[in-house]
């Protein structure tokens, strides 16, 4: 990935991991939409990587940081930060910034973040506070992580700004061919937290087996055990699991499907869901982290409860038998991304953060 030049004005260094995932997704996005006015410039430092090297090479990683820092080659630092591994790395980083008198930023990307920092000893819940404490500014994704980082991490309320995730989208949806058969789309790792198990228990319901539909379930994970599991299911012929997809088979899924469901557990603000809207689909979702920010039941998607197959089966034949009604809810959602989460418009809210940020003594 490379910056966005814009010589003379503030550089804001990016942490991304040097792997696939949602952070790096977002940001290459962002770093493709030319053309964009810029406040800053951004440029980027790989945080960690996922190879069994990850740990041993972070000293090397940490050093190098430190002399971007001593040499003064950023003027804000952007931490993105999820649970676990990424928790522990960061707290280094941004030690590094607070010592060399360097800004950041932290930006709260990980779901189920809360249960994570309530299940850490006492020792380390002290770091994590100390962490958000000292931002400059933290951007989350809504407002019940809003209010978790004010209200349990004590962090000033004044210095927290929500900022919901962007993704690039197509400039109109009408041209899409989709077929008469309503076609269900999920994107996301394969596994219990995304809620699969759930998912595949709800197409195999007889209620389900009694619609016309067809699914594709993308992503990396278990996918041996679902595709065993759709089997047992008897849902081979009209269920699909392609394993992991690069960016142009997502966009061919996208245009070709009706429905995005994803009934996960745990999320922040998912990026699938987002793309989903994006193309026209029909959202069917869980109320999880940041969804029920942008997922208004009945208006542009449905909500289901978490864990239970049983309502997501009923949510689901509900939007296969009524056209209408799942195409009303896929305009509204497309309605919604054009207003406030497409990647057209994210940097210049990213940019007002930061502009603010390096405003403040």
């Amino acid at each position: 990935m490379s910056g966005l030049r814009a010589i003379g004005h503030p550089r804001v260094l990016v942490l991304v991991p040097d792997q696939q995932g949602g952070i790096r997704s977002l940001f290459e996005q962002l770093a493709r939409q030319e053309g964009l006015a810029s406040e800053t410039e951004l440029i980027y430092f790989h945080s960690h990587d996922m190879s069994r090297l990850a740990w041993p090479r972070l000293p090397l990683r940490l050093m190098s940081f430190a002399v971007i820092c001593l040499r003064k080659g950023f003027d804000l630092c952007h931490i993105n930060l999820s649970s676990r591994g990424s928790t522990v790395r960061k707290i280094l980083f941004a030690w590094l910034c607070r010592l060399t008198g360097r800004k950041y930023v932290i930006h709260l990307h990980g779901s189920g973040y809360d249960e994570y920092y309530r299940a850490l000893p006492g020792w380390m819940k002290g770091f994590v506070r100390r962490l958000f404490q000292k931002a400059t500014k933290v951007i989350v994704l809504g407002t019940n992580w809003r209010d978790f980082v004010i209200d349990e991490l004590a962090t000033p309320q004044a210095r927290v700004v929500i900022v919901p995730n962007a993704v690039a989208g197509p400039k109109d949806t009408e041209s899409f061919e989709r077929g008469k058969t309503p076609s269900l789309l999920f994107l996301g790792q394969l596994g219990a937290r995304k809620g699969v198990p759930e998912l595949v228990s709800a197409l195999g319901s007889a209620r389900l087996k009694s619609l016309a539909w067809t699914a594709v379930l993308a992503g990396d994970g278990d996918v041996e055990k679902f595709r065993n599991d759709v089997q047992e299911a008897g849902l081979a012929d009209r269920v699909s699991l392609p394993g992991w997809v690069g960016p142009l088979d997502v966009e061919r899924y996208l245009r070709q499907s009706d429905i995005l469901v994803l009934p996960a557990y745990a999320e922040n603000l998912p990026l699938s869901m987002l793309e989903g809207m994006g193309y026209g689909l029909c959202p069917v979702v869980t109320p999880v982290g940041a969804v029920p920010d942008v997922i208004r039941d009945g208006e542009n998607g449905l909500l289901v409860p978490v864990g239970d197959s049983d309502a997501l089966a009923v949510a689901l034949a509900r939007v296969i038998e009524d056209e209408e009604l799942r195409q009303k809810l896929g305009t509204a959602a497309r309605r919604d991304f054009e207003a406030s989460y497409d990647i057209r418009h994210y940097r210049e809210k990213l940019e007002a953060t930061y502009l603010d940020a390096l405003a403040e003594a």
